[in-house]
């Protein structure tokens, strides 16, 4: 056997474990979603999921859209958090990576403790900000009626507010992509920050026209997952508001629906989680097209 064909093997045997579990654990799972969508499938035939007729295919879809009275709501909030992640998170994120790879005194210790809040659990994290907004005694309550001593509600229930005091709960917490960040930005050759130098690319000159563009393709990751996990925003919903007040997501009408409803509408909840996807898939293909060569020469006017 040569050695070409010995290589091939071997990749194909390293590569076969992950291809099935990839299979099993994502593609299986992806496919039984969006089939029993167009399924009957709740307390009534829990172990016997069965297709709608030709004209009723739709029937889960059509209640969703028309009929659940949270869906549109839970659309909402789970992309204004997947906006605010891009928008917030990540320039904040690249903002402290850029900051740390600076080599400032105590940097080692900063960046230690900026990356021990991810790896608390977000449940954890969720029920510490639950004491945080205590109405009674909560240090933030307290702050507000500093200013405003009639205030006596719960932020948690004020419509609007909470919606940020969910925000507040998670998207200062990136540690871990801005560890990612900063290892790019250590690659950087210094020779690169020499030339830059000479031409005059100091300050922030030469964060925006050098490193910037250097990361850029772990930017587009960041993004990527800042987007994605303000989606997907559960843990902080159920652990600070449990939906009330207009914070319902698309992640906690899906456990609503299947686990909280006394029906069990599994095909129902499929169906949310079918359109999940679907938007998941739609916000990775605008940010890959966002950070394409083409766009941005297009922006430049190039």
């Amino acid at each position: 056997m040569n050695k070409k064909v010995a290589r091939t093997i071997f990749i194909i045997l390293f590569l076969i474990p992950s291809c099935v579990c990839f299979l099993m654990f994502y593609a299986y799972p992806i496919v039984q979603i969006i089939v029993t969508s167009f399924c009957k499938w709740d307390y009534t035939n829990l172990n016997n999921p069965q297709f709608y007729g030709p004209g009723e295919l739709l029937t889960n879809y059509q209640y969703i859209f028309t009929q659940y009275p949270y869906f549109w709501e839970a659309l909402k909030n789970s992309l204004c958090w997947a906006l605010v992640g891009v928008c917030i998170q990540v320039p904040l994120t690249l903002l402290v990576a850029i900051v740390l790879s600076k080599g400032l005194k105590f940097s080692k210790f900063a960046r230690n403790v900026y990356i021990v809040p991810s790896v608390i659990s977000s449940a954890a994290m969720g029920l510490i900000f639950l004491q945080l907004y205590n109405a009674r005694y909560g240090p933030i309550q307290q702050i507000i009626q500093k200013f405003k001593p009639e205030f006596t509600d719960s932020i948690l229930l004020v419509e609007g507010v909470n919606f940020w005091a969910i925000v507040f709960a998670y998207v200062f917490f990136c540690g871990t992509t801005a560890i990612m960040l900063l290892g790019q930005i250590h690659g950087i050759a210094p020779e690169l920050y020499e030339a830059g130098k000479i031409d005059g690319a100091k300050g922030w000159r030469r964060e925006w026209y050098i490193t910037i563009p250097l990361v850029k393709p772990t930017i587009k990751t960041v993004t990527t997952l800042a987007a994605t996990s303000g989606f997907l925003l559960y843990n902080e919903v159920f652990f600070l508001t449990n939906g009330a007040a207009g914070t319902k997501s698309i992640s906690y009408i899906i456990r609503e629906l299947a686990i909280t409803s006394s029906r069990t509408q599994y095909a129902r909840a499929n169906t949310i989680g079918a359109v999940q996807i679907v938007i998941g898939l739609l916000l990775v293909v605008v940010i890959n097209a966002v950070f394409s060569e083409r766009s941005i020469k297009k922006r430049r006017g190039e």
